[in-house]
């Protein structure tokens, strides 16, 4: 039945103009035929074109609101990204050597370049990616597109650590990635071993009042750490310089040289309230 309300009936006109779609690129068979480079129109379309296998898998990168407003013409609006498709993106272009994943007994992301060599990188430069992308996408898209939430929502810092957070699911790869006898290389160097120390501590160490840690004994169980990454052992001295300040960073404790080893009843440096958890139970789980 229709209403007598113009009003009414124009809000139901509108409604009915307006859709939700997913939406990915479709190369058209004629044109590729013709030799004629099709233009992705909507943001959907962007970001599968250049990221076609990630789309395969995680699905449409946007839900869009589609707006018929006459003449044949349409107005699209990216509503909501797929933070599993942009996590995934940032995994890179293999076809171009680039790679990036996320090293889960380290905590920590490494991407790889035409150089084959894997080397970390942070959080941030992730983000930065992901904004740039975002940027360039809302950039080269007519203005039949909302660009609003391609140029802030989607950019906003809530959303970039999402994916990024998806992205260590996404992207990761086991304690086999860089073993000895793994195809994967990796950039070697101090830097490493530092970061290596702090998962150490945030993950074999624990706050107990009443124990003693030498630093002996800590150097000793990094030792034995490092082996089940298969990594080179590093000189007690460089231990002791790049542990001293991530005990203090992750515990609020710093070394002492008064305390008195429990194995050999002998003054010594090491620190209070700290303890060594199993190191093949935690490795293990």
């Amino acid at each position: 039945m229709v209403s007598a309300n113009p009003t009414e009936n124009a809000f139901h006109d509108q409604l009915s103009a307006a859709r939700l779609q997913l939406k990915k690129f479709e190369p058209d068979p004629w044109a590729l035929i013709s030799g004629i480079k099709q233009t992705p129109t909507t943001p959907s379309e962007w970001f599968s074109e250049k990221f076609p296998e990630q789309a395969k898998i995680h699905g449409c990168p946007f839900i869009e609101l589609v707006e018929d407003v006459g003449d044949g013409l349409k107005k699209i609006n990216p509503l909501a990204p797929n933070i599993d498709f942009l996590a995934a993106i940032l995994g890179g272009d293999e076809r171009m050597g680039h790679k990036v994943i996320y090293f889960q007994s380290e905590m920590q992301f490494y991407y790889q370049d035409s150089d084959g060599i894997f080397k970390p990188t942070s959080h941030e430069k992730l983000g930065n990616l992901l904004r740039a992308l975002l940027m360039r996408c809302a950039e080269d898209l007519p203005n039949t597109v909302h660009k609003l939430n391609l140029f802030l929502e989607f950019r906003s810092d809530k959303t970039i650590r999402a994916a990024i957070h998806r992205a260590k699911s996404i992207l990761a790869a086991d304690h086999t990635f860089f073993a000895v006898d793994s195809k994967h290389q990796r950039q070697q160097g101090p830097e490493l071993h530092e970061r290596l120390a702090r998962v150490f501590a945030e993950q074999i160490l624990e706050r107990m009042p009443g124990e003693i840690l030498p630093l002996s004994t800590a150097y000793l169980v990094f030792c034995e750490y490092l082996k089940t990454k298969s990594m080179p052992t590093v000189k007690r001295s460089m231990f002791k310089g790049m542990f001293s300040p991530i005990i203090r960073e992750v515990f609020n404790v710093g070394l002492r040289n008064d305390i008195i080893d429990p194995g050999t009843n002998r003054q010594t440096a090491g620190w209070k309230g700290i303890h060594t958890l199993d190191l093949e139970e935690v490795v293990q789980r």
